[in-house]
């Protein structure tokens, strides 16, 4: 007689990639993602009464205003109803408004985006979801399935994940004889999002076996990114002490990110310095209201190796000027 295995019960999941780096990520709950579906209903009702109210300028033109109007009540519900939730996670990566306010996203279940024709497929199954009423067989779906699907994610092989991410200390030795970069060093001074920093720490997990030449092989794309978008440039050796440089090589794109760690991570050390440095001298890491304001808008990096795509050119949006 078999023994029974015990399982635990969690809403994580572990992807692994063919570079074999494995991820891990956090199923959202039917609790987060109706307060999502909620706030997308809300903005959806108030275009909807938006258009309304502009439809009422129409009636002093007659019957063929009050038709027009009608009509155009009609055209923005429609749209509302079937494109509203398709065309937001398939042009803003996997995310809607509802989404982004409680941190969750869309991706394949072998974590990579979402594509647009997986965003609109299953979407348009959520009439199917929503039978007999109000999301009773979508319910029934999530309840019987490991990764929280509704028929529409399981037809197109799609996830909603929690990115929402506690804060960590960052205090454990990863980057406790590393040096912050000097504004010298960095001209352009951009400012690395949170989940990038995550990304970096992902990478140097105490509980992932791999080796050194592995880790500095993945971490070559997500370095090479940074150096561009930050204006770093490798210094040459020292022609009194060249062994320092020549040592480092084999490890030049991990000690480059461990680098990126301990300047832009929030409080990387567990405690705030009071120390006063020059402006030309002291670190160029930013507070995470600074790092909020300077990212408005921009793209996240993510890297080939890391999550199957490169740093795009859209990052550019997250650039500091140089001062003055």
């Amino acid at each position: 007689m078999t023994p029974l295995i015990k399982q635990k019960v969690d809403t994580r999941v572990v992807v692994e990639t063919p570079e074999g780096a494995d991820f891990q990520f956090v199923i959202a709950g039917a609790g987060t993602r109706a307060a999502a579906w909620l706030i997308d209903r809300l903005i959806q009702a108030g275009i909807l009464a938006l258009v309304s109210i502009l439809a009422l300028f129409l009636l002093p033109f007659g019957e063929a205003g009050a038709g027009l109007g009608f009509g155009g009540i009609l055209i923005i519900s429609f749209v509302l109803d079937w494109f509203y939730f398709s065309l937001f996670e398939a042009y803003w990566n996997g995310q809607t408004p509802g989404k982004r306010s409680q941190g969750l996203r869309v991706v394949r279940t072998n974590g990579t985006p979402i594509d647009p024709a997986s965003a609109i497929g299953r979407n348009f199954l959520r009439a199917a979801d929503m039978l007999p009423f109000f999301y009773t067989v979508g319910m029934i779906s999530m309840l019987m399935t490991r990764r929280l699907q509704r028929l529409g994610d399981l037809v197109f092989d799609t996830m909603v994940i929690d990115e929402r991410r506690e804060r960590i200390s960052r205090a454990g030795g990863l980057t406790a004889n590393i040096e912050a970069f000097l504004r010298s060093e960095c001209p352009r001074r951009f400012s690395v999002p949170e989940r990038t920093l995550a990304v970096i720490e992902r990478l140097f997990e105490t509980d992932r076996i791999i080796s050194e030449a592995r880790r500095e092989e993945i971490a070559r794309p997500l370095s090479e990114a940074l150096r561009k978008r930050l204006g770093y440039v490798d210094p040459q050796p020292d022609p009194r002490n060249p062994h320092t440089f020549f040592r480092t090589q084999g490890v030049r794109q991990t000690l480059f990110l461990l680098r990126v760690l301990k300047t832009f991570a929030e409080n990387p050390e567990g405690t705030k310095s009071t120390a006063k440095t020059s402006s030309e001298e002291r670190p160029i890491a930013v507070t995470a209201y600074q790092s909020k304001r300077l990212t408005a808008g921009s793209d996240e990096f993510v890297t080939s190796e890391l999550a199957n795509s490169a740093v795009s050119d859209a990052a550019d949006k997250g650039r500091v000027h140089r001062e003055p």
